[in-house]
């Protein structure tokens, strides 16, 4: 269950920051930007929740494949703020 849930979380995180971040490259025309955009799309929250807790009630998700959303979930959760405020301590550190 381990390895299930570090592929569900790599692939939560990764299609987050590739699936918002690149399109809003042509939008802000600003790397750094888009990639903060990026990082604060990957909380995946109560809808991750819900959408489990309906396909567990209606026999569609084993227990070992909610726990692994439910992990995915609390862990996409936490990491989001973490990520976001020490990509911006990199812009405070340039700033006179």
């Amino acid at each position: 269950m381990r390895t299930l849930s570090g592929i569900v979380i790599a692939i939560a995180v990764g299609t987050k920051v590739v699936g918002c971040g690149l399109p809003s490259i042509i939008f802000l025309k600003d790397k750094t930007k888009a990639f903060r955009v990026g990082i604060g799309m990957i909380s995946r929250g109560e809808v991750g929740l819900i959408v489990a807790g309906v396909g567990v009630s209606a026999g569609v998700l084993s227990s070992d494949t909610y726990t692994t959303v439910i992990i995915m979930v609390a862990l996409t959760t936490i990491i989001t703020p973490i990520w976001l405020k020490r990509s911006y301590k990199k812009d405070k550190k340039m700033m006179p």
